[in-house]
């Protein structure tokens, strides 16, 4: 005999509750994204980093490149975790206009 205490629903289920109607096509722009928008944020975060740290110009652009290095597969990974494609492009377009800002505005000596 089953009570009703073992009628109850799952708290909590493994997964998405909706399936993508495309999965294939949501990893390959996923991946795209993470891919190309990845080394963007990667190269202007370097780039920003670079110009703003007051450091000789060798040690500044090291220190770039290593933080573009870090930067890169934390943007592809974080492509996998966003819950929706258009949400990821746009953080990924909102991070490279921020880091275009920070450059232009050290470039300028502001």
């Amino acid at each position: 005999m089953v009570s009703a205490g073992m009628r109850r629903r799952a708290l909590a289920s493994p997964g998405k509750s909706v399936p993508p109607r495309r999965p294939r096509l949501n990893i390959a722009l996923r991946t795209l994204v993470g891919l190309a928008g990845g080394y963007g944020v990667a190269s202007l975060g370097g780039v920003a980093l670079a110009l703003w740290l007051p450091l000789s110009r060798a040690d500044g652009a090291m220190a770039g490149i290593l933080f573009g290095l870090l930067l890169w597969p934390t943007v592809f990974m974080a492509a996998f975790g966003v819950s929706g494609i258009w949400r990821l492009v746009m953080v990924v377009a909102g991070c490279m206009v921020s880091f275009t800002i920070i450059a232009l505005a050290a470039g300028r000596g502001l």
